[in-house]
């Protein structure tokens, strides 16, 4: 799959006292929808596949905003100091600001692993009309243990305390029109996490799971499926009707 080069504009999020850096990626024509992006942990918005995702929004027609977190990329602050809460909020943020430039535009919300995750926690507070969900972990415990085992283990502080705070599950419980990435292979969430996040979720939804296919999805042949799905997903529930 290869996408056109379309418009890509720096631009930054207003986030208390802070800017979040981050970039829009202009469709050639009028939107039909906005869409925001997020990366995960210790990622950012260089990240190609995301920034391979984004540009594919654009040709589709989305208005697509990816940003990096906190502490990540150009973005002030500490990468240690992240948390759940602190991912939704920057979530929302993207989202507000997004809203200003496009307003009654339909909203999907999209996010690689941890940034799947804030993706959910922003949708149960500012539900969108299409979500999606690569590599996403549910289970923080399992994770932050598997983590924890690495020969360099992460060092996050206030993660423990804030996981507490948010129940996962029910906001899946709470959440549809959802659309579930992930692969088999995954090294860092399990694939049952998927499972899982799939069986709770509120229907429409939907589940590709990938052979083979790694946390990241490295091999260019699991991004092109995922792309396509995605665009598809949103297609079907976000976009107005022609």
């Amino acid at each position: 799959m290869t996408e056109p080069t379309l418009s890509i504009r720096e631009v930054s999020i207003p986030l208390g006292d802070q800017r979040l850096a981050a970039r829009l990626h202009q469709p050639d024509r009028a939107p039909r929808g906005t869409a925001v992006v997020a990366h995960g942990l210790y990622s950012s918005m260089q990240s190609a596949k995301l920034t391979r995702l984004c540009q594919a929004l654009a040709g589709a027609g989305w208005l697509a905003l990816q940003y990096d977190a906190r502490g990540c990329g150009q973005s002030p602050g500490e990468v240690r100091l992240t948390t759940l809460s602190g991912r939704r909020e920057e979530f929302l943020a993207a989202v507000a600001w997004l809203g200003d430039q496009a307003p009654g535009l339909s909203r999907a919300y999209l996010g690689s692993s941890m940034g799947g995750t804030a993706a959910l926690l922003a949708a149960d507070l500012e539900p969108p009309q299409a979500l999606v969900c690569w590599s996403t972990p549910i289970d923080l415990v399992e994770l932050m243990q598997g983590l924890a085992r690495r020969p360099q283990p992460p060092d996050l502080p206030e993660m423990a305390r804030d996981m507490a705070r948010h129940d996962l599950e029910a906001v899946l419980a709470r959440v549809s029109r959802v659309l579930f990435v992930h692969g088999e292979g995954d090294e860092v969430v399990p694939v049952g996490q998927a499972r899982r996040a799939f069986a709770l979720a509120g229907e429409p939804k939907d589940l590709l799971l990938l052979p083979g296919a790694d946390h990241r999805l490295t091999r260019p042949a699991d991004q092109d499926q995922a792309i396509a799905r995605t665009l598809a997903w949103l297609a079907a529930h976000a976009a107005p009707a022609a």
